[in-house]
This record gives C-alpha cells, structure tokens and sequence, in this order.
C-alpha cells in the first residue's frame, strides 16, 4: 500500500529528470537541493542546476524571497543525495567493506529483499551477483529508481510500493532482509515480525541504524548554538522524551513520520520477540551507527 502523502513525477518530468542529470556536472542539481532541504542558504546557486530545478517543480522562490524547496524537491533531494553517496562510493552497496556481513561473497546467489530501500542504488550495485527485490512506501522513490537504472545501463531492478509492516511477499521468501536505516522510520514491532516472516528458516535480517544514546548525542551537537531558543530546547527535549516513551506509548509525543531511535538492548528485544536470534559475533558498531545481524533459527535450530 503506498505512502498517502506519495509524489509521483510525471512522464515527462522523469524524461526531463535523466536529461538534467546527465547533463549537469559535479552534481550541482544535487548540491543545491541538499543545501536548501537542511534550510541553508543558497544565495549563488548554479544557474544551470536552478533552472531545470525550476522546470521541474523542485523550487519555488516569491518577489524577493529566498528559494524555497517544494515537497517533490524533497523527495527528489532524497534520491539524488542517495545516487551521489553510491557514486562516491564507487558504486558499491552501503557498508560493503566495514560490515563482514555485508560482504559480496556471502550475499552472491541469494534472494535479497531490501526494506525501505529509497531509490534503490544498493541494489543496482547486488543485482549482478543475487535476485533482489525492492520494498519502499514512497512510489515516487521507486519511479526514481528506474530514472538512475536508465543512467547507469542496467536493468531496473524489481521493486514493489508497500509498507513494511504488511509485506505483499510469502512466508520464508528471502534468504537475506536489508534495513539500512530505514527501521527508525516504522513501526518497528511490525516490520520486524514481518521480517521474521519472510525470511526463510536459517535467513539472516541485516539492520543498520543509529541507537538512542548516538542519536541524541549528534542532535546536541549539531543543536549546540540554537540549544539557547526555548522552541528549540522544546522541541528536542519532546523528541527525545517520545523515542525514550515509544516502546510503552507508540508515537504520542512524536509526529507520524519521525524517526524512533531506540537503546541497543530494546532493539535486541523486539529482535528477539520477532523470532529473530541476533549474531553477536558479526553485529557491531559501525562509525555512528550500530549493526544488527539477525538470524532466523532453523528447525534444527529450535530443536
């Protein structure tokens, strides 16, 4: 079931989309949309870039006021940012060479599902090696996938528009589930009793995320100068007593389509609670963020 505040791009916008990314240089379309989706500034922006930017309904700026990202603008500064991070990092899947996990010999011939999987670059780098399938709520993502296919000459790999908590796939349909930083953004009991469920017995779930306490340290920091706004401190203060609460209360003090970062041992809980076994050899910390590797315990494992 697709997100309902989903975004489509128009054929025409999708045309007009590959030809303004191929032909803009040093990602400057990307650039400018990631500036103004943080609300920065961009006094000088390229003019090339601005101009398709226009074109396609991803800016908007009244007499006299500075240029204001559209809500398509947004979600297309999702994409491109995704495309220009897979870029500089050679073209490989997300955490390929810190996570032994992840690494491409113990992924090749498996049936892979990616979670939340954006526009969807990890698996045009997988799809030479495994059978992926693609699972986002935002169709608009999606669509975009093709777009970045098209560019790069390979095929648009398989995708579906759903939520995570009620996956459209079998029970013990996958070999391997990928949620790179996606799960925050869930119910995350849910989407990981359904994880459990699609994946085969002996399958692994792969989950990488920021906990609570490294969430809340990078939010001070980057709050450090506007910390002294009351509506700034109130704010903050309310995220962080909703991710602290969400376990017994949901999102009550959160909105809809914020992140929930949860501690590492609750994170182990619901893993646990969703039948998943979690490998405390190959999870570990990665920069700010934590690997979780999960596996579904075989019969024989049960017995």
């Amino acid at each position: 079931m697709p997100d309902r505040e989903s975004l489509l791009l128009t054929r025409q916008q999708a045309v007009r989309m590959e030809t303004a990314i191929r032909s803009l240089q040093n990602d400057g379309l990307a650039e400018m949309l990631w500036k103004l989706r943080r609300r920065h500034n961009v006094a000088d922006p390229p003019r090339e870039a601005l101009r398709h930017a226009r074109d396609l309904g991803l800016v908007e700026a009244a007499l006299n006021s500075p240029l204001r990202i559209t809500r398509i603008g947004a979600k297309v500064s999702d994409s491109l940012t995704e495309y220009r991070h897979w870029k500089q990092r050679a073209k490989q899947h997300h955490w390929s060479k810190e996570v032994d996990a992840l690494r491409l010999e113990l992924l090749h011939g498996r049936r892979i599902l990616e979670v939340g999987c954006g526009a969807g670059v990890n698996m045009l780098s997988l799809q030479a090696c495994a059978e992926v399938v693609g699972l986002d709520r935002e169709a608009l993502y999606l669509q975009f996938l093709a777009v970045l296919a098209r560019l790069e000459n390979v095929p648009t790999p398989m995708c579906v528009c759903a939520m995570a908590e009620r996956m459209p796939f079998e029970d013990g349909s996958f070999d391997i589930v990928l949620l790179f930083g996606s799960l925050p953004y869930m119910h995350i009991e849910h989407a990981l009793r359904e994880v459990a469920r699609v994946l085969r017995p002996g399958g692994r779930a792969i989950a990488i995320h920021s906990d609570l306490w490294q969430t809340l340290v990078i939010r001070a920091r980057q709050r450090r100068w506007n910390l002294l706004s009351p509506s700034v401190l109130l704010r903050e203060v309310r995220a962080a007593a909703g991710m602290l609460l969400y376990p017994w209360l949901g999102r009550l003090f959160l909105p809809p389509s914020a992140p929930v970062h949860s501690t590492r041992r609750q994170t182990r809980r619901w893993l646990a609670r969703a039948g998943l076994r979690v490998n405390t050899q190959d999870s570990c910390p990665i920069a700010h963020e934590v690997c979780y590797v999960a596996e579904k315990p075989s019969g024989a494992d049960q017995e």
